[in-house]
């Protein structure tokens, strides 16, 4: 795996500071940021979720959607 170049999705751009780790760092460095990007996003949808919880029954959907689109 090539340290600067396999982004994924993940890291946007160059970046020439991943150039200068030795790869097993960069890619650790790569997986530990990923990881906390997919737990922030949980976190997001589960607090969504509760804020959208304490409205009445027939609001929430039509709330959810509108507040946060497809999220």
């Amino acid at each position: 795996m090539a340290a600067g170049r396999d982004r994924e999705g993940g890291v946007p751009g160059a970046l020439p500071a991943l150039e200068r780790l030795p790869a097993e760092q960069a890619r650790d460095l790569f997986e530990l940021t990923r990881a906390a990007s997919t737990f922030e996003a949980a976190a997001l949808d589960k607090s969504i979720d509760s804020m959208i919880g304490a409205l009445p029954r027939p609001l929430r959907a039509v709330t959810k959607k509108i507040m946060f689109g497809g999220r």
